[in-house]
């Protein structure tokens, strides 16, 4: 009998559709800083004072196409911050979001064809990223420095890609796009899937198998599975929605407790 896990390499989480753009802006002020660091403008975002003298703990976040000067974006990276965290996300997109072609509460400005967009950004990002995490490991880390990883939609291939390669002990993504069957197989860190119950880009179908594989591989995963939220919920979700706004928390303290668990 052929094992599963070596069959095929079919594609489980698709690119960004229209879905990925829906949602709310949310109110607030980010506290990070823009940096430059690996040839890519850079959003890093510190922990208090009280965590000086405490072992460094790096996350690389890998955003969506709303990209990394987003306030949603920079408000989430912030959180997870001040609960100790370095971290720090990088502009692969290059200046160029999704935000400024799309119109709250409209959706996207007439014209727009959002797969012509995310082709040649995608293949600059997979370029780029390589070269600036590393550039992160030289600048911020020291021997004793450990490193984790998120990424949202168009930028979880990147977390995973440091899950295979051995680049984190741990990571995270939330309602995924851009991954194949072997983005899963090929894993060695400890996983955290935070997905919706709805998902254009990553159904229910991808996500069982995903866990399928996952558990051939006796890889260590956790899912987290919202009803009544849709793709994006975790950093566009509506903040005046007890659900949505229960659900955007509670993925965010997941893959806080996960990375407590394994850096």
């Amino acid at each position: 009998m052929t094992d599963s896990t070596q069959s095929t390499n079919a594609v489980l989480a698709s690119p960004p559709g229209d879905c990925c753009a829906q949602g709310f802006k949310h109110r607030g002020t980010p506290v990070g800083q823009k940096i430059h660091v690996g040839g890519l403008d850079t959003y890093i975002t510190y922990p208090p004072k009280e965590y000086e003298n405490k072992p460094q703990r790096i996350i690389f976040a890998f955003p969506d196409v709303f990209g990394t000067f987003y306030v949603n974006t920079d408000l989430v990276l912030d959180h997870f911050a001040s609960h100790g965290f370095l971290v720090i996300a990088p502009d692969y997109l290059q200046g160029d979001s999704v935000a400024q072609y799309y119109e709250e509460g409209v959706g996207y400005k007439k014209g727009v064809d959002l797969a012509a967009w995310v082709q040649p950004h995608r293949e600059f990002a997979i370029k780029a990223t390589p070269i600036w995490i590393e550039a992160v490991k030289a600048k911020f880390g020291t021997p004793d420095t450990t490193y984790g990883c998120v990424g949202y939609c168009f930028g979880a291939p990147f977390a995973m890609d440091l899950l295979a390669n051995g680049g984190v002990s741990a990571g995270a993504f939330a309602h995924p796009g851009f991954l194949t069957e072997d983005d899963f197989r090929n894993i060695k860190g400890p996983l955290l899937m935070c997905c919706a119950e709805t998902d254009f880009t990553f159904p229910t179908s991808s996500r069982h198998r995903a866990e399928e594989i996952l558990a051939e591989t006796k890889a260590t995963y956790h899912v987290q599975l919202f009803s009544g939220v849709k793709h994006g919920f975790s950093t566009r979700g509506n903040p005046d929605d007890p659900n949505e706004r229960w659900v955007k928390e509670e993925c965010a303290r997941g893959m806080i407790n996960w990375w407590n668990r394994f850096l």
